[in-house]
C-alpha cells in the first residue's frame, strides 16, 4: 500500500472536522489530533515569530480557520510545540513553524500534504468555504423537510 492510500482517508476527514464546534484536542484520536494541529501549522507563516507574534497568529486562527478547536492560544501553542509542529528556542523568545523536512517522521507525510494543499497559507478561506457549503447543505435539507410537511 502506498503512503498516499493511508493518508487519503485522514485528509478526507478535514472538511467534516473544520465545520464542527467545541472540538477538544485531548478528545481526538491521535490521527485526528495530528490533522487538526497540522491544519493550524499549515496556516502559520514560515518565518520566525516572537511570543507575541505567535500568540497573535494563533488567536487569529482560533477566531477563524481553527475556530472548531475549543482551546485558548496558550494551550494550542503548547500542543503544537509538544507534538513537534512548532519549535521554540530555549528561552521561549522565538517560535518557528517546523519545516516539513524536519518534522517528526510520523508527521512528515501529513505535513507535506497539508503544505501542498495550503501552499499559500490559505487555511482561513478554505475553512470558511467548507462552513458555507455545510450551511447550504443544512438549509437545503431543512427546506426539503418543510416541503414534505
Amino acid at each position: 500500500m502506498n503512503t498516499h492510500d493511508t493518508l487519503a482517508p485522514l485528509l478526507s476527514a478535514l472538511p467534516s472536522l473544520v465545520v464542527k464546534d467545541g472540538v477538544m484536542l485531548g478528545g481526538l484520536t491521535e490521527p485526528q489530533r495530528a490533522l487538526a494541529l497540522g491544519f493550524v501549522w499549515a496556516g502559520l507563516p514560515r518565518t520566525a515569530l516572537d511570543e507575541r507574534g505567535v500568540n497573535e497568529r494563533l488567536k487569529a486562527q482560533l477566531a477563524g480557520a481553527a475556530r472548531f478547536i475549543d482551546t485558548d492560544h496558550v494551550e494550542l501553542r503548547r500542543w503544537l510545540c509538544d507534538t513537534g509542529w512548532l519549535a521554540r528556542d530555549g528561552y521561549g523568545r522565538e517560535y518557528r513553524r517546523v519545516a516539513v523536512a524536519q518534522l517528526l517522521p510520523t508527521l512528515a507525510e501529513l505535513g507535506a500534504a497539508l503544505e501542498a494543499t495550503f501552499d499559500d497559507g490559505g487555511t482561513a478561506a478554505w475553512a470558511e468555504s467548507q462552513r458555507q457549503a455545510r450551511a447550504a447543505e443544512r438549509e437545503a435539507r431543512r427546506r426539503a423537510f418543510e416541503a414534505r410537511a
